[in-house]
């Protein structure tokens, strides 16, 4: 899967959550493999890596509490919903809904469907 290939993916993602304006596959350093937005007031680069440090705090808060490893962190703003789910451990997949305007549980199935895709090539080998 080349970089065309993940973007396609992100977009076909987008495409079949009611409501979603962003998808994009992110490092846990905080940068960017693939996005997909049609939102173009979400700054996406700044994104990946407010999300990244979100997500590095969660997964310290959870290894302190020993209640097992974080694998998905809903953000929620009176403007949009961030839906991230991690990707294996390096990586995760975040999808961006308007806030009232997107279907969270088809969002979070779609999300599966498309971290079990993402995985098979990040970690083939």
């Amino acid at each position: 899967m080349d970089m065309a290939d993940y973007e396609q993916r992100l977009r076909e993602l987008v495409d079949s959550i009611p409501g979603a304006v962003s998808a994009n596959l992110t490092g846990i350093d905080g940068i960017g493999i693939a996005t997909y937005n049609a939102d173009p007031a979400l700054d996406t680069t700044l994104a990946d890596a407010e999300f990244a440090t979100m997500l590095a705090a969660a997964n310290r808060a959870a290894g302190n509490l020993q209640v097992g490893d974080i694998t998905e962190l809903i953000v929620a703003t009176d403007r949009i919903m961030i839906i991230l789910k991690m990707v294996g451990s390096d990586f995760y997949l975040g999808v961006g809904l308007p806030a009232g305007a997107g279907n969270l549980g088809m969002a979070r199935l779609q999300m599966r469907w498309a971290t079990d895709d993402f995985a098979k090539f990040l970690y083939a080998g």
